[in-house]
C-alpha cells in the first residue's frame, strides 16, 4: 500500500495543531485551579484576601469587643466630634481598620453603650449630682456595627437608659432593624452555625448578689446549647485590677460548671485574663470604638474563641488575643486599629497575663483559687495580621443641625460634666 505524501503532510500538521491547542488549554486550566502565588500585591487585593472567612463544617468562630459608644453629647456636633464624623463620613469609616479581623469570624459580640433614636425631644434621665454622661445618636448609627461585621450587640449597661424607657426601646428596635441580635439583661440569647449552638447571657454585675440572676439564666440555657457565655457589665471605671466582688463572682460562676467563657466590660480599660476551672475570664475588654472622650486609654483587644465540635459531640475552644489601639494619631479619631508594633503588642499581652489579686487584704467570699499561671498563659496567644487601608477623605457637606433650640437648652442644663 502506497502512502500519499501529499495528503500525509497536511494531516500530520493538522493533528499537531489540535494537540498543541488542547495542551495549552489543559495547562491553563490547571494553573487557574492551583495558582503557585497570589495574583496581585495591591493594597485592595490584600484587604479582600485577608478578610475572607475560612469556615469549616465543625467550627464556629467568635470575636468579642469592648465598650462601643457610637454617639455623644447630643449638642456636641462640632467639627471632628463623633456626630460630625457620622454625618460626614460613611458609617464604614469607624471599623474599617479592624473589619478584616472581625469579618474573619462567624459572630462578633459587642457591648453597645449609646441610645439610638430619631426622637430628639426625649428628655435625659436625671443622674443626680456629680460627673455624669449621656450618649445619643441617630438610629442609623446601628449600621456602624453591621458595616464593621458585628452580629450581636448587648444593651446591658449604664447608658442605654440615658433617655428613659422610650430611648431604650428605640435603641433595641434600631439594632434589630439593622439585622443585629440584641442581648438584654439576663435574657438568654442563642445563635447557631455548623452544628454548634451558642448561648449568651448579657448581664449587669455591679454587686455580688447579681450572680443569682446570672445563675438563673445559665440554668435555663444549660441543656439548650453547646457553649455558654457570660458577657457582663460592671466594676470600677479606670481601674486595671478587677474589683474584689467581681473576682469572687466570676470565679464562682466559672466553678459552677454552668458556663464556658466569661468576658466583662465597663471599666473602659483592660483588666487581666485568668482561667478558673477551665473557664477563661477576661475581666474587662476596655474600650473599642469609643466616643466618650478625646483621649481614652489607647489599649484594647479583640478576644477570639474558635470552637470545634468533636466527634463525640464535645466542644473544644481555642482562645486568642488580637491587640488593638482604640485610635491612631494624636487625638481620638474613633477608629480602632490592629497593632503591628511588637513592643505595643507585648505591653498589652503583659497586662492581660498579670496575676489576679484582691485589691486589698480581705477575706474572700470563696476559697476558690485560679488555676496555675502556666494554665492561664496557654490561653494568651496573639493573632495579628498586617492589613493595608486607603485613607478616607471627608465629604465637604456640612452637618445639618436637627436639634431644636429648646431641647438644646434643656440638655445643656442637664449635662454637668462631659
Amino acid at each position: 500500500m502506497k502512502i500519499n505524501k501529499k495528503l500525509l503532510i497536511p494531516l500530520i500538521s493538522a493533528f499537531a495543531a489540535v494537540f498543541i491547542v488542547f495542551l495549552v488549554i489543559g495547562l491553563t486550566g490547571n494553573s487557574e485551579k492551583e495558582p503557585d502565588t497570589l495574583p496581585s500585591t495591591s493594597a485592595e487585593t490584600q484587604l479582600v484576601t485577608s478578610s475572607t472567612p475560612q469556615t469549616e463544617e465543625n467550627t464556629l468562630k467568635l470575636s468579642f469587643i469592648g465598650d462601643c459608644v457610637l454617639g455623644g453629647d447630643p449638642v456636641d456636633y462640632g467639627y471632628e466630634s463623633f456626630i460630625w464624623y457620622s454625618e460626614n463620613y460613611p458609617l464604614s469609616y469607624f471599623f474599617e481598620k479592624v473589619k478584616s479581623e472581625l469579618s474573619n469570624d462567624d459572630f462578633t459580640l459587642a457591648n453597645m453603650e449609646t441610645v439610638l433614636t430619631d426622637n430628639f425631644k426625649l428628655k435625659p434621665e436625671d443622674k443626680g449630682d456629680g460627673p455624669a454622661f449621656w450618649f445619643m445618636a441617630k438610629s442609623k448609627n446601628a449600621e456602624i456595627l453591621t458595616e464593621g461585621s458585628v452580629e450581636v450587640a448587648g444593651v446591658v449597661n449604664n447608658h442605654t437608659a440615658d433617655f428613659g424607657d422610650e430611648g431604650y426601646s428605640d435603641t433595641v428596635k434600631a439594632l434589630e432593624d439593622a439585622g443585629l441580635l440584641v442581648g438584654e439583661d439576663c435574657i438568654p440569647l442563642y445563635f447557631e452555625k455548623n452544628g454548634i449552638k451558642v448561648g449568651v447571657v448579657y448581664a449587669n454585675l455591679w454587686a455580688y448578689y447579681q450572680v443569682n440572676y446570672i445563675t438563673e439564666a445559665l440554668e435555663e440555657i444549660k441543656d439548650k446549647c453547646d457553649y455558654k457565655i457570660v458577657f457582663f457589665h460592671g466594676g470600677e471605671e479606670g481601674q486595671h485590677e478587677p474589683d474584689n466582688f467581681k473576682i469572687d463572682a466570676c470565679r464562682d460562676l466559672a466553678n459552677s460548671g454552668l458556663c464556658d467563657l466569661i468576658v466583662g466590660a465597663h471599666p473602659h480599660v483592660l483588666q487581666p485574663l485568668e482561667v478558673v476551672n477551665g473557664v477563661p475570664i477576661l475581666y474587662s475588654l476596655g474600650n473599642f470604638c469609643f466616643a466618650g472622650n478625646n483621649y481614652p486609654e489607647n489599649k484594647t483587644v479583640i478576644f477570639k474563641a474558635n470552637l470545634t465540635k468533636n466527634d463525640d459531640g464535645s466542644i473544644s475552644a481555642e482562645t486568642k488575643i488580637v491587640p488593638c489601639y482604640v485610635y491612631t494619631g494624636d487625638i481620638n479619631s474613633f477608629q480602632p486599629a490592629i497593632i503591628t508594633d511588637e513592643e505595643d503588642k507585648q505591653e498589652i499581652l503583659t497586662m492581660l497575663s498579670a496575676p489576679v489579686d484582691y485589691i486589698e487584704e480581705t477575706e474572700p467570699t470563696t476559697t476558690t483559687a485560679p488555676q496555675t499561671e502556666a494554665q492561664t498563659e496557654e490561653y494568651i496567644t496573639e493573632e495579628t495580621e498586617e492589613v493595608f487601608f486607603e485613607e478616607t477623605e471627608a465629604p465637604s457637606e456640612a452637618y445639618t443641625e436637627e436639634y431644636t433650640e429648646e431641647y438644646i437648652e434643656e440638655i445643656e442644663t442637664a449635662i454637668s460634666y462631659y
